[in-house]
């Protein structure tokens, strides 16, 4: 995995202490213990939050923050007659950050999404893009990019994307946690409120 500076690898019950701490609900000092049966189960609710939160994160922040592997190796890949490389994305892949064949000039770093104007062009053999300028459209379970030249064999110099850590961590640079309290006030619909 790539960036491991100040990367934090940590458990769900770790997460859940750090969720409860910046959010001001672990008592501080206490002496004497409470226990109800009728109310809220707050650890649960909090779970489904991080949950939502981590999976967020995973698909929108910078991957300077997110784990982030090259999984070239992983790839199932298919040329078709006009050029064209379906990657199937190994399941563990979140979302695309720098592809790269191994004839093209220059990676690519922006994933099209299907029905995007942009991607129009892309299927006509008189507009569609070469080596210098490659193309790549997202749909999720796969990538199809833009394109080979004829006679090459679709190998892979590149494959980088955000990862979900198999194991079932969190792992993210600690900067990222700072967004948990704002994340939580402003993503409340659909879940009851933490009283």
């Amino acid at each position: 995995m790539e960036n491991t500076n100040q990367f934090l690898h940590l458990s769900e019950s770790e997460m859940l202490n750090i969720w409860k701490n910046l959010l001001g609900l672990e008592p501080h000092l206490c002496g004497c213990t409470i226990e109800r049966e009728d109310g809220a189960n707050v650890d649960e609710r909090l779970i489904t939050r991080m949950r939502q939160w981590y999976a967020s994160l995973l698909l929108s922040a910078s991957e300077n923050l997110l784990p982030v592997e090259d999984v070239k190796d992983e790839l199932a890949l298919m040329v078709a007659d006009n050029g064209v490389v379906t990657a199937i994305v190994p399941p563990q892949c979140v979302r695309p950050v720098e592809w790269k064949l191994a004839p093209w000039k220059k990676s690519v770093t922006l994933f099209l999404q299907p029905g995007a104007p942009e991607t129009a062009y892309l299927h006509n053999e008189w507009t569609r893009p070469g080596i210098h300028h490659p193309a790549a459209v997202d749909f999720g379970n796969r990538i199809l990019l833009f394109s080979l030249p004829d006679g090459e064999l679709p190998i892979m110099d590149m494959a980088r994307c955000v990862v979900r850590p198999a194991d079932g961590t969190y792992s993210l640079h600690s900067s990222a946690l700072k967004t948990i309290p704002v994340w939580n006030a402003t993503h409340l619909i659909g879940l009851p409120e933490i009283e």
